[in-house]
């Protein structure tokens, strides 16, 4: 809660202070003096309201004292004998918010003292949050340098008790008692925190399968060459794609540690921050998956599922891009027909195929899926009317140590993992895989599924 103090040697001065500014709906302190107000400055009150003229130290000496403890706390300086030169000396060296002359307007003194609490939080957040950015900018080095999941926990816990005075994890009710600014500053650290802990876990599986596999081909040199060749192109590739995204949160973080910025100027970075972090998390999981699927540590959950919600739900994932680049949907489906498999990794495939289709077809194009039901196995077919692959591109299509991240027809990104992760999910489905293209006809891509 908001707190407020109001000193004068008068005590009815002070009963009335407090009556007319409780409806504000704050919390109100009261001193009948300077050295009497002194100690209550501990509870850190946003907004300081004193006489001028009361015994012992004066209301302007009170005030320049109170500065020097409180420096973001909002002065106000009630009077009706203080000269100019006197208001004048606490305006200069308290940095005064406002002078009220007795006996003063009720309204006017509400309004007052509401645009000093409005201005006292509004710098209070400002410097909170540029505080809060650059200890954030010194966590994220601190964690980039922390390189095994035994230290991460020990590390987290001191980072935390550093910035937010907690113990980390915390609950939902805790959160609501930090500041927003903290409470914002608490959303990236824990997203940090949790890449971080995925990327050291995915690092620590990848060495774990290096190891087992190079104990199990210790009697061939020629196999372990091939290990070691794969291993350092996981590495680089891990490295390579973390490095850019990185490096931008690097920057970003930078600019918040430069000079002031204003609220809309740290919301725009802070949504760019997030925005960085979420690509790294959907970056890690796809590779995550990947290796798994890869080392068949990943156990899929078979069983039957539709094949008309199937599209469905894969149309309800790729309208935005459809959408925005007008591309024509067509799926053709037989109402009845039932697949088998993972219903969550059949639709991850799949839509990687459909997503990949839709970034290299140009806008006014289509992409159609359609599934054809036989006794035996489904047919299904992914095709577009994209700008298609050369035979070489069709070659290391799925092999993600050898992929060429191209960009799409209307500048789409990507990491290179998609296509590669769906033909993983496609081997442990025991589904059959043929892909047709070449240069400006498109690419359809055919599915025996049994």
């Amino acid at each position: 809660m908001d707190r407020l103090l109001v000193v004068d040697d008068e005590p009815t001065v002070v009963e009335a202070l407090i009556a007319q500014l409780a409806p504000l709906g704050v919390w109100i302190e009261g001193a009948l003096s300077a050295e009497e107000a002194l100690p209550l400055l501990e509870s850190q009150p946003a907004v300081v309201i004193a006489d001028y003229l009361m015994p012992g130290m004066k209301g302007d000496a009170f005030l320049i004292q109170v500065r020097k403890r409180l420096p973001h706390a909002r002065l106000i300086l009630l009077t009706g004998q203080a000269g100019a030169e006197n208001v004048g000396r606490v305006v200069n060296e308290a940095g005064l918010f406002r002078y009220i002359a007795k006996p003063w307007d009720v309204e006017d003194l509400r309004l007052t003292v509401q645009q000093a609490l409005q201005s006292y939080y509004t710098e209070w957040h400002l410097s909170e949050r540029q505080r809060l950015s650059r200890s954030l900018l010194q966590f994220v080095e601190a964690l980039l340098a922390c390189q095994t999941l035994e230290a991460l926990p020990g590390l987290v816990q001191e980072w935390a008790a550093t910035l937010f005075q907690r113990h980390y994890p915390v609950s939902e009710t805790e959160l609501q008692t930090l500041s927003p600014p903290a409470q914002e500053a608490w959303t990236l650290f824990s997203r940090m925190v949790a890449l971080r802990q995925a990327h050291l876990q995915l690092l620590a599986e990848l060495e774990n399968q290096v190891q087992e596999r190079t104990a199990h081909l210790a009697a061939s040199l020629q196999e372990l060459k091939a290990l070691s060749s794969q291993r350092e192109a996981w590495i680089k590739i891990v490295s390579h794609d973390l490095r850019g995204p990185l490096s931008g949160l690097r920057q970003l973080a930078a600019l918040l540690q430069g000079s002031p910025l204003s609220p809309e100027n740290l919301k725009k970075y802070a949504q760019l921050l997030e925005k960085s972090l979420a690509e790294l998390e959907a970056y890690v999981k796809n590779l995550l998956d990947l290796t798994r699927l890869s080392q068949k540590d990943l156990v899929l959950e078979f069983q039957p599922f539709s094949w008309e919600a199937m599209a469905q739900r894969l149309y309800a994932l790729l309208a935005p891009q459809l959408e925005l680049k007008q591309i024509r949907w067509q799926a053709e489906v037989p109402p009845q027909a039932q697949g088998w498999g993972d219903p969550t990794y059949a639709t991850e495939a799949l839509y990687n195929l459909l997503a990949n289709a839709v970034k290299f077809t140009p806008s006014g194009g289509a992409v159609f899926f359609r599934v054809e039901a036989t006794p035996q196995f489904d047919r299904v077919e992914v095709r577009d009317t994209g700008i298609g692959m050369s035979p070489e591109e069709v070659e290391r299509l799925w092999d993600p140590t050898r992929r060429r991240s191209r960009v799409g027809t209307a500048g789409e990104k990507g990491t290179g993992l998609g296509l590669p992760l769906a033909r993983a999910i496609l081997d442990q489905h025991r589904v059959t895989l043929e892909v047709d293209s070449a240069p400006e006809k498109g690419t359809t891509f055919r599915l025996t599924w049994p």
